[in-house]
C-alpha cells in the first residue's frame, strides 16, 4: 500500500541517525564525546561547528539522548525509554531547540536566563540546543556571557553554528569546540546505496556517483538529491540521465567528451557540447567544476604507482582507464598549463552575471593553445644541432653547409607564427678565443653536468673554459656577461665536479678571458658578416679610411674552426671618419662564411625560432655614386 502524503517523510528525517555508531563521517568527533561521556568529563557549553548538512543538529539530538537516558549518562542510549523518544520525535520538556536566526534578540536571551533557575521536569539536564547560534545579536551574546561560563550544574548548552568566525571571541572561549568536516565522497557514495536500498529503489551506480559528486560533503544534499531522483525516475531504475538532468548538471561521460575534445584541440567540438548543456540549463559553474576536476585526474593519471597502489583508486575503473587514456596524449606541462587556465576561468564564472560567455571561451581558449618545449630540452636540442619544428618536434640539421634558401613557412594550424625582422644585424657578440675544431675543455665532466643540471652546462659550454690542476678546478668567464652567473653557481660547480672525480674539488674563478691580439681574425681586422647578405660589419683603419674589402685581406689560418661570430658596430661617423655607404656581401663570401660550424649554429637557431631576415637587394650603384647620393640627401 503506497504510502500517503500526509504520513511521508523525506529521507534526512526519516533516517536520521539515532547513535553515535551511525553519525557517518563525523569519527573524530563520535569518538571524544562517547569517551567523555564514559569517563564523566561531560563540559557544560558546546560549540558544534561546520558546513550546511554534515550532522552539527542530529548530533546535538543524540548527546541530549545521552545525557538524559534513563540508563545514562551513556554513550549508547537505549532509544526505548520516554526520554530518547521524545527527544527523539522533538517533544522534550526539559529538551529546548532554539533556532538563533529567529529568536536572536536579547529579550530571547533574556528569556533563556530567567529560565535556568527551574529544575529539569524530568529529565536529569535541561538542555538548549540553539541552531545558528552566530545569527544572535551583539547585545543576546553580551548577556548570555555569564550564564555560559557558570551555568547551573543541571543546564548544558549546545551552540550549532556555520560560521563561527562571526561569533565573538569572548563566547568561543566558554565553549568546547567541536569541528564537524566535510564528508568524503566514498563514504556519501556508500551512505546512499544504503538508503536506496532501504527504500527498495533500483538505481545505477553512476546516478549515485553523481549524486554524491554534486553533494560537495555535505549528507543533507546528498539525502535530498536522492530523493529528488527517485520521485522522478521514469523506469524502474534511476539512471544517469535522468539524475544529471534533474539535477541540472553534466554527466561524466560528456565531461570526458569535453576533455577529449580539448585535448585533440578540437574547439569546435568542445564549444558545440558546453552550448548544448547552457542550452539545457545545466549549472555552468558545476559545468566548469567538473572540467577543473578531470584535468586534475588527467594530472594524476600520470603518477606513477605508489607501492602497487594507483593514485586513481577511488575512482571507477572504467573512469580511471578512459582518463589514463586520455592523458596518454598529452605531457605534463600540457595538462598543467590547461588546469591553470581553467581555474581561472572558473574563478571569472563564480563572479560574472555572463558564465556561459565566459565558459564557452575558456574551452576555445584551451582547446587553441600550441604545444611548448621544456627549456632544457630546447637547449639540449640547440647544442646538438638540431632544429625544432613548428609541431614541437625535432628533425637533426644536416652536415654540410646551409644554403640561403628561406625556411619553409609552418603550417597554418601548428600555433605559431613568423616574426618579421627588417633591416640589418649589427652587434657586439662575446668574443671567444680561438680553438681547434670541436675542442672542449674535460668533455667528461661537462657531459656530467649536462647529465643533472642541463641549463647550467649549457651556459659553461658558451660562457666559461676549464681547466684540472690536481684538486683545483679553474673556471675562466670569456666575457663580462657571464662572470655573475658562474659567480653565483661557483657552489653547484665545485659540488658536481666533486661528485664526478670522487675527491673534493675546489673551484678558482679566473678573470675575463682575453682576446688573443695574435689570432690571425684579429690580426687582419676582418668582421663576419650576417647571413643571407646582410652588410658585415667594418673597422675602421689607423688612417680613418674604410678597411679594404674580405676577398682582398688574408683568410684565416683554418677557415673551418669552431668559433661563434664577431659582430661589430660601425663607430660614430666625424670629420676623420666620414660616413661610407653600405655594401653588401659577395656570393663567395656568404658562401664561405656560411660553411663555418659557429654560422650553421646561428641560421639553426633562426630557421628553428622561425625568425626570417629581410636582406636588402644588392646595389647596382657603385661606392661613389653610393655616397654622393647619401651627401645629396643629408644637403637636402
Amino acid at each position: 500500500m503506497a504510502e500517503s502524503p500526509a504520513s511521508h517523510l523525506v529521507l534526512a528525517r526519516k533516517w536520521r541517525p539515532e547513535r553515535f555508531g551511525e553519525l557517518v563521517g563525523q569519527e573524530h568527533v563520535t569518538h571524544t564525546l562517547s569517551e567523555a561521556i564514559k569517563r564523566g568529563r561531560i563540559a557544560h557549553a558546546f560549540l558544534f561547528t561546520g558546513i550546511r548538512g554534515v550532522g552539527k543538529t542530529t548530533a546535538a539530538r543524540i548527546l541530549a539522548r545521552c545525557l538524559n537516558c534513563e540508563k545514562g549518562p551513556t554513550a549508547e542510549p537505549c532509544g526505548e525509554c520516554a526520554a530518547c523518544v521524545e527527544i527523539r520525535a522533538g517533544r522534550a520538556l526539559d529538551v529546548t531547540e532554539i533556532d538563533g536566526a529567529t529568536y536572536r534578540k536579547i529579550d530571547d536571551a533574556r528569556a533563556i536566563i530567567e529560565n535556568l533557575s527551574y529544575r529539569p521536569a524530568r529529565d536529569r539536564f535541561k538542555i538548549y540546543i540553539i541552531d545558528e547560534a552566530h545569527q544572535l545579536t551583539d547585545q543576546a551574546f553580551n548577556a548570555l556571557l555569564k550564564t555560559l561560563e557558570e551555568p547551573p550544574p543541571h543546564v548544558k548548552f549546545i551552540l550549532a553554528t556555520t560560521e563561527p568566525q562571526k561569533m565573538p571571541e569572548t563566547i568561543l572561549s566558554r565553549l568546547q569546540r567541536y569541528d564537524f568536516r566535510r564528508i568524503p565522497y566514498t563514504t556519501i557514495l556508500e551512505r546512499l546505496k544504503e538508503l536506496a536500498s532501504r527504500e527498495n529503489a533500483s538505481a545505477e551506480e553512476a546516478a549515485l556517483r553523481v549524486i554524491a559528486r554534486e553533494a560537495g560533503g555535505s549528507m543533507r544534499d546528498a539525502e535530498r538529491m536522492l530523493e529528488t531522483a527517485i520521485a522522478s525516475a521514469t523506469g524502474s531504475k534511476v539512471s544517469e540521465a535522468e539524475v544529471a538532468s534533474a539535477l541540472g548538471v553534466a554527466s561524466r561521460t560528456t565531461v570526458f567528451k569535453i576533455a577529449e575534445a580539448l585535448v585533440e584541440k578540437n574547439a569546435a567540438a568542445a564549444l558545440k557540447l558546453v552550448r548544448e548543456l547552457a542550452s539545457r540549463g545545466a549549472n555552468l559553474e558545476s559545468l566548469g567544476r567538473d572540467i577543473l576536476e578531470t584535468l586534475r585526474n588527467l594530472a594524476v593519471a600520470k603518477l606513477p604507482a605508489d607501492g602497487g597502489q594507483s593514485p586513481l583508486d577511488d575512482i571507477p575503473d572504467h573512469e580511471a582507464a578512459e582518463l589514463k587514456r586520455i592523458a596518454a596524449r598529452l605531457s605534463n606541462r600540457d595538462v598543467m598549463r590547461l588546469f591553470r587556465l581553467m581555474a581561472a576561468a572558473q574563478e571569472e564564472i563564480i563572479k560574472s552575471p555572463y558564465p556561459d560567455l565566459l565558459l564557452e571561451m575558456a574551452v576555445v581558449r584551451m582547446a587553441s593553445l600550441a604545444p611548448v618545449i621544456d627549456a632544457d630540452e630546447l637547449l639540449r636540442m640547440l647544442e646538438k644541432g638540431a632544429s625544432v619544428s613548428s609541431g614541437g618536434t625535432t628533425s637533426s640539421s644536416g652536415g654540410g653547409s646551409r644554403t640561403s634558401a628561406a625556411p619553409e613557412p609552418a603550417p597554418a594550424a601548428s600555433g605559431t607564427r613568423k616574426l618579421r625582422v627588417e633591416g640589418e644585424v649589427k652587434a657586439d657578440a662575446p668574443l671567444r678565443p680561438p680553438s681547434a675544431p670541436g675542442e672542449r675543455e674535460l668533455p667528461e665532466l661537462r657531459d656530467f653536468i649536462r647529465s643533472r643540471r642541463a641549463a647550467l652546462a649549457g651556459f659553461m659550454e658558451q660562457g666559461a673554459a676549464l681547466a684540472l690542476e690536481a684538486d683545483v678546478l679553474t673556471v675562466s668567464p670569456r666575457n663580462d656577461i657571464y662572470v655573475r652567473y658562474l659567480s653565483d653557481n661557483k657552489a653547484v660547480i665545485a659540488e658536481l665536479a666533486s661528485e664526478h672525480y670522487g675527491r673534493a674539488v675546489r673551484i678558482e674563478l679566473t678573470q675575463v678571458m682575453k682576446a688573443d691580439p695574435a689570432a690571425p681574425a684579429a690580426a687582419s681586422g676582418t668582421a663576419a658578416a650576417v647571413p643571407r647578405g646582410a652588410i658585415p660589419a667594418r673597422t675602421p683603419s689607423s688612417n680613418g679610411t674604410a678597411p679594404a674589402s674580405p676577398a682582398n685581406q688574408a683568410p684565416s689560418t683554418d677557415e673551418n674552426e669552431d668559433r661563434p661570430l664577431r659582430l661589430r658596430v660601425d663607430p660614430a661617423p666625424s670629420a676623420a671618419n666620414p660616413p661610407s655607404p653600405p655594401r653588401s656581401a659577395t656570393p663567395e663570401e656568404r658562401t664561405a662564411l656560411l660553411a663555418e660550424p659557429a654560422m650553421r649554429r646561428i641560421v639553426d637557431t633562426l630557421e628553428a625560432r622561425l625568425v626570417e631576415v629581410r636582406v636588402p637587394p644588392p646595389q647596382v650603384d657603385d661606392v661613389s655614386d653610393g655616397a654622393a647620393t647619401d651627401d645629396d640627401e643629408d644637403e637636402n
